[in-house]
């Protein structure tokens, strides 16, 4: 996959354009250029101050700025992404699966050896004659015994139906939403912007900003779902887990 660092040198060297001219037209350092080409955006300080090189490059070189936006925070998440699964792979998971290997064959030597000491057990004791049975009288049924209704179970109180997703934007935030497997919002949000999004089984959101948005599901207020600026892909939310999202009473009165 093209990085947006890749992506934009393409672009320029398509039109024709040095660095030396965009450094003297937008003012931006020409060291912070070459490490954003080179996709080296740790040598660049803060997330704001990136965002503003990417647009001043885009709108030089004349690409659309929101692609280029969403393009970032795209390799964003999927570096993220990367690195969790390094952690995970460096956490010694072989160790422990050998152990539980070692535990099932212990169990499984244990059980062989119980059962092969029973049936020499069994094997081994005198048979006895079975003794006959008492005769028992069986008693005779009694008539007109009606059986107990059958239990009828109560309908569910205020069955939810419907999925309604009311979303308030309380930074600048790049979003994705799905409604039943269906795009409905893509692309970056604004401060003060809203969206109600509605589905019958399942919301997906992926948000560059987990801590730039608040709001409510199905009327009642939801949790937050991250800090700001930390990107968060893959919140599914469905009939059995959507009360998971909401704040409980105790925590919207301490709030």
């Amino acid at each position: 996959m093209v990085s947006i660092g890749q992506e934009l040198k393409r672009e320029r060297g398509l039109r024709g354009i040095t660095l030396k001219e965009i450094a003297e037209s937008t003012k931006i350092n020409l060291r912070f250029l070459q490490a954003l080409e080179n996709d080296e955006l740790d040598l660049i300080p803060g997330e704001f101050f990136i965002k503003g090189i990417l647009r001043a490059y885009a709108k030089y070189i004349g690409l659309d700025e929101e692609y280029v936006l969403n393009k970032y925070y795209e390799d964003t998440l999927l570096k993220k992404q990367e690195l969790e699964k390094e952690k995970e792979k460096r956490k010694g998971t072989p160790v422990i699966f050998q152990k539980k290997a070692n535990f099932i064959n212990i169990v499984f030597l244990s059980v062989f050896l119980l059962l092969i000491i029973l049936s020499f057990y069994f094997i081994s004791r005198p048979q006895k004659k079975p003794e006959p049975l008492p005769e028992t009288k069986i008693p005779a049924p009694i008539q007109n015994e009606k059986p107990p209704p059958p239990s009828v179970s109560e309908p569910a109180i205020n069955e939810v139906k419907d999925l309604n997703l009311e979303i308030f934007f309380l930074e600048e935030t790049w979003i994705q939403a799905y409604a039943d497997g269906e795009l409905i919002l893509d692309g970056i949000k604004n401060p003060g912007e809203e969206a109600t999004i509605k589905a019958s089984k399942e919301l997906v959101l992926h948000l560059g900003n987990a801590g730039g948005i608040s709001y409510i599901l199905n009327g009642k207020k939801g949790k937050p779902l991250g800090e700001s600026n930390v990107a968060i892909r893959n919140i599914k939310i469905t009939f059995d887990n959507y009360d998971q999202f909401l704040l409980k009473e105790e925590d919207s009165k301490d709030g």
